[in-house]
């Protein structure tokens, strides 16, 4: 019997976290497969809620107001989902504004415009509220949203998903097998 194709991309998902974690690297692109599990709005918007309660369950934000503002924001966005109405919308909206605001600082270099961000786990959130607010643009945004969560600088191999990723790639893993086959990350790779 065939295996179905998301299968397969879950599959290919679940061997690359387990060669992160015997010290292998890959290009960041190779989470590009995500785009089409994002695809649906409302699973990307579950991914999405997600990945920003893994961050604020870890988060160590340098500032009191990036920390209110992540509870904050994984408390409406749960709302929200649970209970979708107008005032839990605008309320996401104003949040995600606030967050915008809170990181707002951006430095000329020779090139670009560049933002400076104080609080990864604060631009992950705003990510996942992004997607939540942006339904029809969820494939793109929910493929965003997993690279900064994954992608993870070491001089040794560069930009890209590398052993510092494994963890965030079997989170990852985790969620979409959980999604798609009710069973972890461990069990879609035949460990």
């Amino acid at each position: 019997m065939p295996i179905p194709p998301t299968a397969k991309k879950l599959r290919t998902l679940a061997q690359i976290a387990a060669k992160l974690q015997e010290g292998e690297h890959f290009n960041i692109t190779r989470l590009i497969m995500l785009k089409g599990f994002c695809a649906d709005p409302e699973a990307a918007a579950k991914f999405a809620l997600h990945l920003a309660k893994l961050r604020q369950a870890k988060a160590k934000p340098t500032k009191q107001e990036y920390e209110r503002l992540i509870a904050e924001g994984v408390k409406v966005m749960t709302r929200h989902l649970r209970k979708p109405t107008e005032q839990t919308k605008t309320r996401l909206k104003e949040l995600l504004a606030e967050t915008k605001e809170a990181q707002s600082k951006v430095e000329h270099q020779r090139w670009a415009d560049v933002r400076l961000v104080e609080c990864w786990d604060l631009l992950i959130v705003e990510t996942a509220m992004e997607c939540i607010l942006q339904p029809w643009y969820s494939s793109a945004i929910g493929y965003q949203l997993a690279r900064k969560h994954a992608e993870k600088f070491d001089s040794r191999y560069g930009p890209g998903l590398n052993p510092k990723s494994a963890p965030m790639m079997e989170e990852i893993v985790e969620f979409w097998g959980r999604h798609f086959f009710g069973r972890g990350w461990k069990k879609v790779v035949g460990a």
